[in-house]
C-alpha cells in the first residue's frame, strides 16, 4: 500500500493496516493516542445515517425534543438508542 492519509482509506485498506499493526513484534511507531485518533476518525466517517435532536436548557437542565423519525427515546436529558443511554450532565460555561 503507498502512502497515504488514515482519512484517504478504504475500509479494506484501513482494516488491512489495522491487521498489520496488531501483527506487528517490533516496537511502536505509532503512538496508541495517534492510532485511537484515527480509529474515530474513521469512525465518524463510517456512520450512514444522523439524528438530529433538538432542545434547550433550562437552569440546569437540559430537555431534548421528542424526535418522532428516529428509534430513539427522548426524555429530558437522556437520549435512548437501542441498548445505549445517553445522560447529558451540563454545566454552565467559565467565564474567560
Amino acid at each position: 500500500m503507498t502512502d497515504k492519509l488514515l482519512g484517504t482509506l478504504e475500509p479494506n485498506e484501513f482494516m488491512e493496516l489495522l491487521d498489520a499493526y496488531i501483527e506487528q513484534v517490533e516496537p511502536d511507531t505509532l503512538s496508541f493516542a495517534a492510532f485511537d485518533e484515527a480509529v474515530q476518525q474513521f469512525a465518524q466517517h463510517a456512520a450512514t445515517e444522523v439524528i438530529e435532536v433538538t432542545g434547550v436548557v433550562e437552569g440546569d437542565t437540559a430537555h431534548f425534543d421528542a424526535v418522532d423519525t428516529a428509534p430513539i427515546f427522548v426524555q429530558d436529558n437522556a437520549v435512548q438508542l437501542g441498548a445505549v443511554r445517553l445522560v447529558f450532565k451540563l454545566r454552565r460555561a467559565e467565564p474567560a
